[in-house]
């Protein structure tokens, strides 16, 4: 909920945050806590915007666009 809250695209910095509480709150130290979760952000995030890069110059080249 916290994320959707956040008036930002996909939650970005909230979540992070509520992920990273969460986490340190389950025991997790804080310090894997944010590794882990910005490791989850890159990979659910960040990841797609060069795979979709990749994906419309393929389309592209075919001349489906």
């Amino acid at each position: 909920m916290l994320a959707n809250a956040a008036p930002v695209p996909g939650g970005l910095g909230a979540l992070e945050a509520g992920l990273i509480a969460g986490l340190t709150a389950l025991g997790v130290p804080a310090g894997p806590a944010t590794s882990a979760v910005l490791v989850y952000r890159l990979l659910t995030f960040w990841l797609n915007v060069p795979l979709g890069a990749v994906a419309l110059g393929f389309v592209q080249r075919r001349g489906h666009v």
